[in-house]
């Protein structure tokens, strides 16, 4: 028999026997909910009802700090539904949809949502109020955002709202909305008579908005403003960032601006916690890859790598790497520019060229400070290269990113630099190079067979061509680009004896990659048809992302 709720707030030390007998009186006279009676008196807090209601029910409490929405998934349920029932669908996996509720014990909501989706439904517990501010702004919020954009464009300036008052307004609305969108990135870009705005999402720019020109230098303005970055000098490139708080939540953001012959250009990069840093397994590698990698990840010194060109990821591989390792036993520190989220219990630097803290001298001087692990940014120059392999020989995890287009390239790059190939062999543990592609939609993904080429493809690669393979067509829920979210394709090179001894011999890059290869590094175009194969990704993706191999 389940036991009370009352009963496990008692046993879990939150309330009292008298506290719960003078909520149950106050819960038959007002007909409220225990719970929500004693949250009234303020004799337990939103988290501690939570808690009980966890133990009571088994349901899993879900990290709100950490989920990520999967916007093609709310187009399949009707608002209404989710309003009065208190619950948000956030994410799909394969057939099973994640449905946030207050309420673990409502089996007839959770049956309508597996009758509306044709999925199963797994249900995770978190509070009413967060639930109602992501039904407010992915639901609500994003069907009346463009409505309320093209008003403000087309409406003159009233008496009570001056013409700031009115691009004020627009920039929110343009921020709301890539949030909405589940955007990286907003360009505004001035054209001849135009301004363009495009949103990043999943890699690809899409133009949403056109406007007059005149209304150029105020929406540059007004970012640059709320970025604390100086308008005066519009010849030069400016940085700032600033956090703004939208409708449901707060949203950090990175703001650039350009000088071109049309005028400046603006992007604003929106930072989030969820898709930078997260569980490791849903980074996109294969279970042993995976395993390859969290073993390296242990090994107390050496140097680990990820390549690959600017937005594939390395930012996110390293800092979940660091949440994987990451315990109060061991002192972590980062070096990065610029700092993309705070991580609990890591100290993190950004460089600071004007300063003069570079990686090189912020490296030697953090070498200093006892650390286990060492996360630099980026490996830009021969000084960065050679403080991180000392530090990486002399008892510390090093983890750096370096712009290549593939494993064996990063060795060729680092010997390139003038790193004694020695040294390089015996310190580097492992280089893990990837990119991100596009995931076909699920609900309006088709099939078909499996043409000549692609078939040749497959068999050169040493895979088993499949039937048929996915075709991206295009539906409201993906905004009919045929792709929602994003996947990584991942290639793993663990140094084994024979690679020492090709970096040691300052080996070709085919040599490299062929050794690789033949030690079960599989490489990523295999590893991007495996992905095709299981209908992950496209071909036409895997064509953008990756050459032929």
């Amino acid at each position: 028999m389940k036991k009370r709720i009352g009963d496990i707030l008692i046993q879990m030390g939150f309330i009292d026997q008298g506290q719960l007998e003078m909520a149950l009186i106050e819960s038959k006279k007002t007909s409220a909910m225990l719970g929500d009676v004693l949250l009234r008196l303020d004799w337990i807090t939103g988290e501690q009802l939570q808690t009980a209601i966890a133990v009571q029910s088994g349901a899993e409490i879900l990290d709100t700090s950490a989920v990520a929405i999967d916007h093609a998934l709310i187009a399949k349920i009707p608002v209404e539904f989710v309003s009065e029932n208190n619950v948000f669908p956030f994410a799909q996996e394969d057939k099973t949809i994640k449905m946030a509720t207050a309420n673990p014990f409502d089996v007839l909501t959770k049956d309508e949502v597996a009758r509306m989706t044709g999925c199963r439904v797994k249900t995770y517990l978190a509070p009413k109020e967060w639930i109602a501010n992501a039904v407010e702004l992915h639901y609500k919020r994003a069907r009346t955002i463009d409505e309320d954009i093209e008003k403000l464009t087309i409406s003159d300036v009233g008496e009570d709202t001056s013409a700031e008052d009115q691009f004020v307004k627009l920039a929110d609305l343009l921020i709301e909305k890539g949030n909405v969108l589940g955007a990286s990135d907003i360009h505004v870009e001035p054209d001849t008579n135009l301004v363009r705005i495009y949103y990043r999402k999943d890699g690809v720019l899409q133009q949403k908005h056109i406007f007059p020109k005149s209304y150029h230098q105020s929406l540059t303005t007004r970012f640059k403003i709320m970025g604390d970055m100086d308008i005066s000098n519009v010849n030069i490139p400016h940085d700032g960032r600033f956090k703004f708080e939208g409708s449901a939540e707060e949203i950090n953001l990175r703001v650039s601006t350009f000088p071109t012959h049309l005028g400046e250009t603006v992007v604003l990069r929106i930072l989030k916690y969820t898709d930078v840093v997260g569980d490791i397994s849903r980074l996109g590698f294969e279970p042993e890859d995976l395993e390859k990698f969290i073993k390296n990840l242990k090994r107390p010194y050496g140097l680990i790598l990820s390549t690959g060109p600017t937005g594939s990821g390395k930012t996110t591989t390293l800092y979940s790497a660091l949440l994987k390792i990451n315990n109060p036993s061991i002192n972590v520190m980062t070096i990065e520019d610029p700092i993309e989220h705070v991580i609990p219990m890591i100290r993190q630097t950004a460089i600071n060229q004007k300063a003069g803290l570079t990686f090189g001298n912020a490296l030697r001087s953090a070498m200093r400070q006892d650390p286990d692990v060492i996360l630099v940014g980026e490996i830009r120059d021969q000084e960065t290269a050679e403080l991180a392999l000392r530090a990486s020989i002399t008892g510390h995890l090093v983890l750096s990113t370096l712009h290549t287009n593939d494993t064996a390239s990063a060795i060729n790059r680092l010997l390139d630099l003038g790193i004694n190939t020695s040294i390089l062999a015996s310190s580097l543990n492992m280089v893990v190079g990837q990119r991100l592609a596009r995931k076909i939609c699920p609900h309006c993904a088709t099939s078909e067979p499996i043409g000549p080429e692609e078939t040749e493809l497959f068999i050169r690669n040493d895979l088993e061509p499949p039937a048929d393979i996915p075709k991206a067509v295009g539906c409201e829920s993906c905004d009919n680009t045929g792709y929602n979210g994003r996947s990584g394709i991942i290639e793993v090179l663990e140094v084994d004896r024979a690679m020492e001894e090709l970096i040691s011999a300052g080996a070709i890059h085919s040599k490299i990659e062929e050794t690789a290869s033949q030690s079960g590094t599989c490489l990523m175009f295999k590893q991007a048809l495996k992905k095709v194969a299981r209908k992950t990704t496209s071909i036409e993706e895997v064509q953008r992302v990756i050459a032929y191999a």
